[in-house]
């Protein structure tokens, strides 16, 4: 995570946008007196907000958890496209 203030992130602005957008990072804005602000890209808001969506609701909460821990115990079924809806 990358650490600025609001004075330099102005002298800045084209370079952190392109840190955040291109190369993932996280850019926390620190602003005196405020609280600070946090700028992340719009794609990794979205996978924060379908994780949170996915995550909402208890029954699929476990039913993910268990999904997981199924594929990470090597319980899976493994088919091809060509065969996936025989």
């Amino acid at each position: 995570m990358e650490t600025t203030n609001y004075t330099e992130l102005r002298k800045q602005l084209k370079h952190k946008l392109d840190i955040v957008s291109e190369d993932k990072e996280t850019v926390l804005i620190h602003r005196s007196g405020q609280e600070d602000v946090v700028m992340i890209s719009l794609s990794e808001y979205n996978s924060w907000m379908e994780t949170e969506y996915l995550l909402s609701t208890d029954a699929n909460k476990e039913s993910l958890t268990r999904s997981l821990s199924e594929a990470e115990n090597g319980k899976v079924v493994k088919k091809t496209t060509k065969n996936l809806w025989k």
